[in-house]
């Protein structure tokens, strides 16, 4: 990739990044975490008061792009300082402080639900990452992992997760859903959902046993939904029973859970991973177009229904660039990872936002991965990943 070409697209996408966040007038922390109204742009949950109960400004579409800010500012804190205060103002806006002193979350403007399931605990993650210990920051992320570890938390449905969404036969992986049994219980986007904020939790108090857990399930998404094709089936409930589609943000979405528990795990499980990390990776490189980027079900040729995707495409720029950048891959792989972002700037990113990032495909067995109306703009399980794939481009 030549070194022009790759310096143009960091270029463009800093200036689409700043317009989505920093410098947007309608995406500003205070105005819509004040407001029943207002809703970040990205947010296709657009906050839903007296209708459903969870996932309004706490949402993983806001986590992924509030937590891919955080990671600009780790990448350069020296010119990130606008970037970590959009997301302190973010993190603050959906705290408060109790009676006693101690910080919580603002159920009502969060929408922060106990016993919805795996989604609502994406942003945990960066309350765990902005936090320095003994803070509001850090009380909340302790709030959090007692709610999924505590054999003793009995949840808003009268149940405790860790011993009724988490049975050994799948893991001790959770359930995806909790509110009631899914046709397949674990999906490749709850792994990402949960076990990054487990792994860096676990590891900041010193919990080996939650350490062995992440091991564990990790181990049990390679040796149950790994097909013979070398990529990850969307969800399963065992071998021979798994959702045959191969969707490529679903494989996005382990594979950042990958890098980012690789972080914080003990040396004797590194091996094991890195070898994970590798097989995963070759598997998706096979599927990779000239362009650098994954069609929307990556082992389909490309239409006008499999479009060329984004939000798995820059999953797996920030998957690439983040294992070669730590050591975990070789340095071969970064043409890659460079040729993915690049790629996204070039084709996927203009005036009107970074197009093409498909809304949802269900893990019911049903196919509805081909419907263009899916196809949207700044949509922000695509454009999270796209800031996150950015910043280990600010490292290059």
């Amino acid at each position: 990739m030549e070194a022009e070409r790759a310096a143009a697209a960091v270029r463009k996408s800093a200036d689409y990044i700043n317009r989505l966040t920093i410098n947007s007038e309608v995406n500003v922390p205070e105005k819509v975490l004040n407001s029943t109204e207002l809703f970040f742009t990205w947010d296709n949950e657009k906050r839903a008061p007296g209708v459903k109960d969870f996932l309004y400004d706490y949402s993983y579409y806001n986590g992924v792009v509030t937590e891919g800010l955080y990671d600009i500012y780790e990448a350069d804190p020296e010119n990130g300082k606008a970037y970590y205060d959009y997301v302190k103002s973010y993190l603050d806006g959906l705290t408060e402080q109790k009676e006693d002193g101690s910080w919580q979350l603002n159920f009502e403007r969060s929408g922060y639900v106990d016993c919805h399931g795996a989604d609502c605990y994406k942003t945990a993650a960066l309350f765990e990452r902005f936090s320095r210990g003994a803070d509001a920051y850090g009380e909340i992320a302790d709030t959090l992992y007692r709610h999924l570890t505590d054999e003793n938390y009995v949840n808003s449905l009268g149940h405790t997760p860790c011993l009724e969404n988490m049975p050994e036969e799948l893991g001790h992986n959770y359930w995806h859903g909790w509110r009631e049994a899914p046709i397949y219980k674990i999906w490749l986007d709850g792994i990402y959902m949960l076990q990054p904020f487990l792994s860096h939790h676990g590891a900041r108090i010193g919990d080996r046993r939650q350490l062995e857990l992440v091991q564990e399930r990790l181990d049990w998404v390679a040796q149950t939904l790994l097909a013979p094709n070398g990529m990850y089936y969307h969800a399963g409930n065992g071998k021979e029973d798994v959702c045959r589609f191969f969707w490529t943000r679903a494989m996005g979405w382990y594979g950042m859970a990958m890098v980012d528990i690789m972080e914080v795990l003990p040396e004797e499980y590194m091996e094991k991973r890195k070898a994970a990390l590798k097989l995963f990776v070759d598997g998706m490189l096979k599927y990779q177009d000239a362009d650098g980027i994954w069609a929307n079900l990556a082992d389909r040729p490309a239409t006008e229904t499999n479009r060329p995707e984004s939000s798995g495409t820059a999953m797996m720029s920030y998957i690439i660039l983040k294992g070669v950048r730590k050591g975990w891959l070789d340095e071969s792989y970064r043409e890659a990872g460079i040729k993915a972002f690049v790629g996204l700037a070039e084709k996927k990113l203009d005036e009107s936002g970074l197009r093409d990032i498909y809304l949802k495909a269900a893990a019911n067995g049903t196919n509805n991965y081909e419907e263009t109306q899916y196809y949207l703009t700044d949509e922000g399980k695509g454009s999270g990943p796209f800031i996150m794939a950015y910043s280990e481009m600010l490292y290059l």
